[in-house]
């Protein structure tokens, strides 16, 4: 089966799974992406600085950089993502799938539409769900286009159960939404354990963080939407003694933080800047509970990473993954923004048994191992065949 994968940029994420679909036996595999994002170095608005990954994005699988023509590129606007050229380059492949990531810009679009015109099933792949609000005027304009686009699709790759029932919600077939776990590369975090212990012994040193101090943190971009201000405020509040606020990335919020930390000078709130992917493991091994805050966020990758290293979870009620990667076992959950409800689990947590604690990290890393790379890629592969061999290639 020739399988095809259409998508903005090499992001770190999808890369394993990549090299995954290239190895499977009978499948000739090929991305195709509209950007170099993530390859050249460029500035990325939500890091507030420029941003290179230091792992491989590109080996161990067949990929094709299409000319974008944007006058702006990048993956921020529908106009940002312009490859006319996407549809030849697909018609020289000849896939027997094609795989499309989103339909948020031009190129997407494109890709779908020669495709499905050419006789070659679709499959999309996205993170979205039905979480908050919208305006009425978007759930118009995305009930129109959801209309036109299941005419053009084979099915939807759900990578978990709020992104499976936003594809049943707009028209896609039970039957044609097949599970494919959004997943990381639990291997390379799970990697020399031992080095990765010691690393973070050292970094917490290097924080001022004493070995018998617990630590809730977080990870990624500091911007808006992931509320780190609950964060601050919520464990400033609670108080606690022998305790530390690890804040790993940065961001445009990043001085708002700092200033809002210094509101409580008796906790320890420590910014430990960005961090690239090479160095993420011991981040999370510095903690010894992740939280993840956020108002709005698809999915949230930072949790599969942190349960990869054992930790238990913090999440609000508008993260993605929560509803399958957060349960009683290994963590908890609070309504988005409200600070008393996190305070209160916040006071909980730091002041919580060690072998508490331990059984909810045990339980994250147990879970997380069905989220896999392994698995993600063989969904994939077993879908694609589902629908290449299905005499209607078109989901409704």
């Amino acid at each position: 089966m020739r399988l095809a994968y259409v998508t903005s940029h090499p992001i770190q994420y999808q890369a394993p799974v990549f090299r995954a679909l290239a190895a499977a036996p009978d499948v000739d595999f090929k991305a195709f992406f509209a950007w170099d994002f993530g390859v050249q170095e460029r500035v990325d608005p939500n890091f507030g600085r420029s941003v290179k990954w230091d792992v491989p994005l590109l080996s161990g699988y067949e990929h094709e950089f299409v000319p974008n023509l944007a006058r702006d590129p990048g993956a921020h606007h529908f106009f940002g993502l312009v490859n006319p050229s996407i549809a030849l380059s697909l018609r020289r492949f000849r896939p027997d799938a094609v795989i499309v990531h989103g339909y948020a810009h031009v190129t997407e679009l494109v890709a779908i539409l020669a495709s499905s015109l050419s006789g070659v099933p679709v499959l999309i792949r996205g993170d979205s769900n039905l979480l908050g609000h919208r305006r009425a005027l978007v759930r118009f304009t995305k009930a129109l286009g959801a209309a036109f686009l299941r005419t053009q699709l084979a099915g939807a790759l759900a990578i978990g159960t709020l992104n499976r029932e936003y594809w049943r919600y707009y028209g896609i077939p039970e039957a044609r939404i097949f599970h494919a776990p959004y997943c990381v590369d639990n291997a390379f975090f799970q990697a020399d354990p031992d080095k990765t212990r010691a690393r973070a012994a050292a970094w917490r040193n290097e924080l001022g963080i004493a070995p018998a101090t617990r630590v809730v943190g977080y990870t990624g971009k500091l911007y808006d939407v992931k509320d780190l201000r609950t964060l601050v405020e919520a464990f400033g509040r609670a108080h606690t003694p022998d305790s530390a606020l690890v804040l790993v990335g940065d961001g445009p919020l990043r001085g708002a933080l700092e200033a809002q930390a210094t509101r409580f000078p008796d906790a320890q709130i420590k910014f430990a800047g960005f961090v690239n992917q090479s160095d993420m493991p011991a981040a999370y091994a510095m903690l010894d509970v992740f939280a993840m805050t956020s108002t709005s966020d698809a999915w949230g990758l930072s949790v599969n990473e942190a349960m990869c290293l054992g930790l238990p979870i913090i999440v609000s009620d508008q993260v993605g993954c929560g509803v399958d990667l957060v349960k009683a076992d290994n963590g908890w959950t609070f309504a988005a923004r409200d600070v008393a409800g996190l305070t209160a689990i916040l006071g909980d947590v730091l002041r919580a048994p060690a072998e508490s604690l331990a059984a909810r990290g045990a339980a994250s890393r147990a879970r997380i191992a069905d989220w896999s790379i392994e698995r993600s890629a063989q969904a994939t592969i077993d879908a694609a065949r589902v629908v290449a061999r299905t005499p209607s290639r078109r989901a409704a």
